[in-house]
């Protein structure tokens, strides 16, 4: 079982450094089984320049302080990416990121991984660098995409 209102909005309210697990909140049946949404892949979207000055200078994607990168079920980006059709705010919105965040990252650059082994999967715990203000509890965007983190690829 997933989360009311009433315990998200508590969640949300705690400082972010200081939120609970999931795992103190949600079920490991909900927990399983939303993490099985990524057995047939993961994908990743940033901006070329984040991209060009990050990823492919660093040789990783993530962020290294915390070890995380949120990911998307490759077949959900699938999905955003073709209800989209070229619109980078239509991707903002379902993606849970502020509006006009991608605007001046030169392009998107999509990265996808099919076989997840050993990339760490777990829900976000909002305590993540990369949680926004429009993070929510329950492994979902604001936009209602499943969403997990995992360890920098």
């Amino acid at each position: 079982m997933g989360l009311d209102k009433i315990k998200a909005d508590e969640i949300v309210s705690i400082p972010k450094g200081s939120r609970p697990n999931p795992d103190a909140y949600l079920s490991k049946e909900y927990i399983d089984m939303h993490l099985s949404q990524f057995d047939d892949g993961l994908s990743v979207i940033q901006t070329e320049w984040a991209y060009g000055s990050y990823s492919e200078t660093n040789g990783f994607v993530g962020v290294p302080d915390d070890n995380t990168l949120f990911v998307l079920p490759k077949k959900y980006c699938d999905e955003v990416v073709s209800r989209a059709n070229g619109n980078i705010s239509v991707i903002e919105k379902e993606l849970g990121f502020p509006n006009e965040y991608f605007s001046d990252g030169g392009g998107l650059v999509r990265i996808d991984v099919d076989d997840v082994t050993g990339f760490n999967l777990r829900l976000p715990s909002g305590n993540e660098t990369g949680a926004n203000s429009l993070w929510i509890p329950g492994g979902y965007t604001s936009g209602n995409i499943p969403e997990a983190i995992s360890d920098i690829i």
